[in-house]
């Protein structure tokens, strides 16, 4: 279990006290309720409120909060509807303030006496217009005053109560709506309906459509949806093999669930109740004598089973009490009301504590008020709730604290591969990726300057950047405040971009036949250094370390595929260890590694590959006094290489001269570096979780710094949309594993984060520029991860996964100019296995295959051929890298295909007028049958024989 997990539940111990039968609410009449979404019983702080038999069920039983004993002939009724109360519900604003809907079509409000009496209205307060089809379910806005919802059938809509005016109506559900849910901070709604699906709305969007929406339960029976937190919402439904299951979502990327949790096969819902203030989730089912208590986490796992508690009755409906109500100074944490065919029965739960005398702070958070954060018309222009808590200390009873704003929730649409395809039979998700949770991080006070800038041909860069002078001054950096309106502005663009999913979603990695593998690889070494991949290939050859004290590193031909023979690999010698090894992108025969005696080797691969073992270089450089760490060549210029080691120094190396300049600034071990694709920034990671950007040619200092993941053990950079962003992929202060993403121009803050899980094994980031594509991927793993990276929120788009048969050493991935763009191939990789390597294939799932698909390969940069040479890129000059069109000769593209022809339908349309059941059918089928046959007139044959005269029988003959 992860370490965060270690920490124990503070609430874990929480017990249900079973009442004795006169501490309940006995005497009542409940059997025979009809089957609705609501939940037949409702409490404020004063009043509870629940359905009963007689009268149509039009009528709703009301007692004061705190009554307990047989009720017999005297219980206060609301005459509320003429037809069965379907939901009800009390404002959370106003504990007086009754809200009714029913199957005669009507919405009502009910005023009840501000002091709980055994008395019952008898007239409602208002009515609202009759809706086009019966009321199913209404809920209050958590946080707006006078605000509330209303569903029926397919339609919701949104009502001001003050007017009972309908603001607006949500209409684009084709099927009934099952179940709805604020959510916390009142800005979205939720929904879950019978055709399967979970959709995103957003009141103030001014459209009906739903912001994001993604498969649901697998079955059309019943299902409930319920917010756990700012970004997480909950479903429970139904499996094909009838078996109860709540699904997970996050609402940031609702394009999968998260995670599922199966129970039991029941035919009753599982309704959630959600306690926020202590994470506690209730679920009972309807028929059910139990009530399950779980733990709502951020992480997997998401729901936590804690206990199944027993009842003495079957459970037909249950509510939360308000917190306000619950009696702190006996340990109660929430009290359940239980509505049972014939009685309400209490279930406070206690939190186990040595003596009650004194009030428990540390479980008794302060709550939220009651009081409204802001009203309608605010809430319509933007406005951010304030959020007033109270203290449930009585000695200090009443006293509220600051009003804070609420946090608004975030739509980041980070697409997932549906888990259907790779859940297990437990509902668990298997080794699929865990999509993340993107968190911010807050700002750190450092001298900001200028963001990088591309510098043109012949033009020297060093006057493009902001010079500082760490050793006098630094000017502070100004944070300015975010407005209402920023927020809203912000908020906007989130749901704007929220609906995009990606081109590469369903992205589907294939591994090539086994004709096209290596096999038979002998005495592959474990040991290489967390700061190398451990495995280089280009589009001609592959290389890999072996076993030994010489520092062998194997290379091979690709071309020569098949089982090698059982005779040492050809391999060059080192006389150390080797740390890491790049090859040249500009030469496929070159080869650089670097070792533990801080030397860098540059080696000639001759044509036709090694033959047995090569021990002198083309040529030797000393370049540190300590272990190198890692080498990265020059994304543009020839014969330009970074060092790193352990000295603590970083060293851009002229091959040709062999003349280096040095970096300065890293106080740790430098764990990773790359260049920007312009070649002319340079970033490194360094094991004190900083990152820091160099300009090698314009400082030896670096021009920026901030910190990256917090974890420190291990880590890997690369530059992101267009050098735009820089992404970290390492550890938390959890030991998780993570991908963060910063934006160069201030390092102080990060822009988005990915939680994945805690796996020892560093992910290692491979970036296709092109489709802005980063795979991820570790030592160790039968799993390739994949996210697209998009410049605005949520920046990680989750993609579909690839998953191998066995477990992999290392990907090596290759230029574009070797995908098959004909295939819809978009990138190509060669995974290194402990005895094999073999050759996947990345590519896009599209119904018109047979174009050349122009949306998704454009002009690629050409990263095989040199812009610059050596010489020039140190003397300033920077030149861009060309560009080259992936569209083969004999292909039409997609964009100028002819429209695709309307496939005929293969079944008539439905027509309600003329449809008949099944009943109906074999009824005319009879009919037309009896219709057809004969009648027949004629004698039947018996009556045709001649019989035997009576006296022929007699016995006197």
């Amino acid at each position: 279990m992860a370490a965060w997990r270690q920490k124990q539940w503070k609430y874990k111990n929480t017990t249900p006290k079973i009442l004795k039968k006169e501490e309940c609410i006995t005497g009542l009449s409940a059997s025979r309720l009809m089957q609705t979404a609501g939940n037949y019983i409702r409490a404020s702080s004063k009043y509870m409120v629940f359905n009963i038999d007689g009268h149509g069920g039009g009528c709703l039983g009301v007692l004061p909060l705190s009554t307990t004993g047989h009720i017999s002939s005297n219980l206060p009724l609301i005459y509320a509807h003429g037809n069965f109360v379907s939901d009800f519900g009390f404002s959370p604003h106003d504990d007086s303030l009754l809200a009714t809907t029913s199957f005669d079509n009507h919405i009502k409000l009910w005023r009840l006496p501000d002091v709980p009496v055994l008395t019952a209205p008898s007239a409602p307060e208002s009515e609202f217009p009759e809706l086009p089809r019966r009321g199913d379910a209404l809920s209050w806005n958590p946080l707006v005053s006078s605000l509330m919802y209303v569903v029926a059938g397919n339609l919701l809509r949104l009502y001001d109560v003050r007017t009972t005016t309908k603001m607006f109506e949500f209409d684009d559900q084709e099927e009934v709506i099952q179940g709805a849910c604020w959510s916390l901070d009142g800005s979205h709604i939720v929904t879950s309906s019978k055709d399967l699906l979970v959709r995103l709305f957003d009141p103030r969007a001014n459209s009906s459509a739903a912001l994001q929406s993604c498969p649901g339960h697998e079955v059309v029976n019943d299902s409930r949806i319920i917010y756990v937190n700012d970004n997480r919402i909950i479903t429970t439904g139904f499996c094909t093999d009838r078996s109860r299951r709540a699904m997970i979502y996050d609402t940031r990327n609702l394009s999968g669930a998260l995670d599922n949790v199966d129970f039991d096969s029941s035919h009753g819902i599982l309704v959630p109740l959600f306690d926020q203030d202590t994470n506690m989730l209730y679920a009972y089912g309807r028929g059910d004598n139990n009530v399950r208590f779980m733990e709502s986490t951020s992480k997997p796992p998401y729901l936590v089973q804690a206990a199944c508690d027993l009842l003495k009755a079957q459970v037909k409906g249950a509510c939360l009490v308000p917190k306000t109500a619950v009696d702190v100074m006996k340990g109660e944490v929430n009290r359940l009301l239980v509505l049972s065919k014939d009685s309400v029965v209490p279930v406070p739960y206690i939190i186990p504590r040595r003596s009650y005398a004194e009030f428990h702070s540390d479980v008794f958070p302060d709550t939220y008020s009651g009081e409204p954060g802001c009203d309608v018309d605010a809430w319509l222009t933007g406005a951010a709730p304030q959020i007033v808590k109270v203290s449930l200390d009585p000695a200090k009873s009443g006293k509220k604290s600051e009003p804070v704003e609420a946090k608004a929730i975030k739509v980041e649409a980070q697409p997932v591969a549906h888990k259907t395809a790779v859940s297990n039979s437990n509902g668990t998700s298997g080794d699929a990726p865990t999509p993340a949770k993107p968190v911010e991080f807050k700002p750190k006070a450092v001298a900001k300057v200028a963001k990088p800038v591309v510098a043109t041909s012949n033009v020297s860069p060093v006057s493009q950047v902001e010079k500082e002078d760490h050793s006098t001054q630094t000017t502070p950096v100004k944070h300015r405040e975010p407005s209402t309106q920023d927020a809203s502005a912000r908020q906007s663009q989130l749901f704007k971009f929220s609906v995009k999913t990606s081109k590469f979603r369903h992205l589907k990695g294939t591994p090539l036949h086994k004709s096209h593998r290596i096999e038979n690889i002998r005495n592959l070494s474990n040991r290489v250094p967390g700061e190398s991949n451990g495995f280089a290939a280009n589009p001609e050859r592959c290389a890999i370390t072996l076993k030994g004290p010489a520092g062998l590193v194997s290379v091979l031909e690709l071309e020569n595929v098949g089982k090698l023979e059982d005779t040492p690999l050809p391999a060059l010698s080192h006389g150390v260890p080797v740390c890491d090894f790049k090859w040249d992108p500009f030469n496929n025969s070159r080869l650089a590694t670097g070792t533990e005696s801080g030397a860098v080797f540059l080696w000639e691969i001759p044509e036709g590959g090694l033959e047995g073992v090569v021990e002198e270089p083309v040529k030797k450089i000393l370049a540190h006094n300590d272990k190198i760490y890692s080498l990265e060549f020059h994304p543009l210029a020839s014969d330009v290489l970074a060092s790193s080691a352990q000295d603590f120094q970083v060293k851009i190396w002229d091959l040709q001269t062999e003349t280096s300049l040095t970096l300065e600034g890293h106080s740790s071990p430098i764990l990773a570096m790359a260049w920007s694709s312009n070649g002319i920034y340079l970033a490194t990671y360094s094991k004190d979780s900083i990152i820091r950007i160099y300009e090698p040619r314009a400082s030896t200092s670096p021009i920026r710094e901030g910190k990256g993941p917090s974890g420190g053990r291990s880590g890997r950079i690369v530059w992101v949309l267009n050098d735009s962003f820089v992404a970290v992929s390492g550890f938390d202060r959890d030991s998780e594993r993570c991908l963060q993403l910063f934006d160069p121009e201030d390092l102080s803050v990060g822009v988005a984060s990915v939680e994945l899980n805690n796996a020892p094994s560093l992910l290692i980031p491979y970036y296709d520029a092109d489709s802005h594509t980063i795979f991820l991927t570790a030592k160790g793993d039968t799993i390739v991860q994949a996210y697209e990276v998009t410049p605005d929120a949520p920046y990680f788009q989750v993609l579909s996964s690839f998953h191998a048969s066995n477990q992999h050493q290392a990907l090596a991935f290759l230029p574009k100019k070797c995908c098959d763009v004909a295939n819809i191939e978009f990138a190509k990789a060669y995974r290194l296995t402990q005895t094999m390597i073999e050759p996947i294939s990345f590519t896009v799932p599209r119904v018109r295959s047979e174009f050349f698909q122009d949306d998704l390969f454009p002009d690629t940069s050409v990263t095989w051929e040199a812009s610059s040479t050596s010489s020039e890129w140190f003397s300033g000059i920077d030149k861009q890298a060309k560009v080259l069109s992936l569209f083969p000769e004999g292909m039409t593209k997609l964009s100028e295909a002819p429209p695709e022809k309307v496939k005929e339908r293969k079944y008539e349309k439905f027509d309600a007028a003329t449809y008949k059941t099944a009943a109906q059918k074999r009824d005319e089928l009879v009919n037309a049958v009896t219709a057809n046959l004969d009648k027949h007139e004629d004698p039947l044959p018996q009556d045709l024989q001649e019989g035997v005269d009576s006296d022929e029988w007699s016995d006197e003959d």
